[in-house]
């Protein structure tokens, strides 16, 4: 159920963003853009359905230029793995009485590598996409990720710090 109820959430943030903002990425222009480096953090992770021997600790680090990164952590059943990938963001919407705070909603896209055979994938390669919802302060944020899996998914908080 908590599942359920979060995906929910997610979901209906990031489309009720989407129409009222539109992708920042299409309706700013390249010319407008700010060209940032992210530094990203893995705090905790919950699974959906956990067993007595799954990873609840990531250990996720990466590093972002203009919404292209890389992450490495500890994936579930404590395996070194490595995502790469794109991340599409809303407009940040602020807080009617301090700009500084705002929600946003991201979608990250890419491929991940260090699972093996444990999922179907091409020469150890698999697709990726999650969505998440951004709580910030001016350049940090707190993300709520969820990785979607086949015994229910993958909750992940991760601190975004940009600069």
């Amino acid at each position: 159920m908590f599942v359920n109820i979060f995906c929910g959430l997610v979901l209906s943030v990031f489309v009720l963003l989407l129409p009222l903002t539109g992708m920042a990425e299409e309706t700013e222009g390249k010319e407008n853009q700010t060209q940032q480096w992210a530094i990203s953090v893995g705090l905790f992770t919950r699974h959906a359905n956990p067993s007595s021997d799954t990873n609840e600790s990531t250990k996720m680090l990466g590093l972002s230029y203009s919404d292209w990164g890389v992450q490495r952590f500890s994936n579930s059943y404590g395996k070194s793995s490595i995502f790469g990938g794109r991340r599409f963001h809303t407009k940040k919407i602020g807080h009617p009485r301090n700009k500084n705070f705002f929600i946003q909603g991201n979608l990250y896209a890419g491929i991940i590598h260090g699972y093996g055979d444990r999922f179907p994938s091409i020469a150890g390669f698999i697709p990726a996409v999650m969505p998440t919802v951004g709580f910030g302060y001016k350049n940090t944020t707190l993300e709520l990720l969820y990785f979607p899996t086949p015994s229910g998914g993958v909750f992940t908080s991760v601190l975004v710090f940009r600069f």
